[in-house]
């Protein structure tokens, strides 16, 4: 019962947002984001070349 309370409140405002991005010509593009470990990368480069430097990090041997 709740559950539809909420879906027809939110209605309005769907429509409220599409109207005004209409209006001003915004678009709402997907985006890729990328996840490694914590961080988000928007380009995949950066996410693998921070894996790889990560790595090298792990695979260090302790000095003696």
């Amino acid at each position: 019962m709740l559950q539809s309370e909420n879906s027809v409140s939110a209605a309005p405002e769907v429509r409220s947002d599409e109207a005004e991005t209409k209006k001003y010509g915004i678009k709402n593009l997907p985006v890729d984001c990328f996840h490694y470990r914590q961080f988000r990368y928007g380009n995949l480069n950066d996410a693998i070349a921070q894996a790889k430097r990560d790595e090298r990090l792990d695979n260090r041997t302790p000095a003696p």
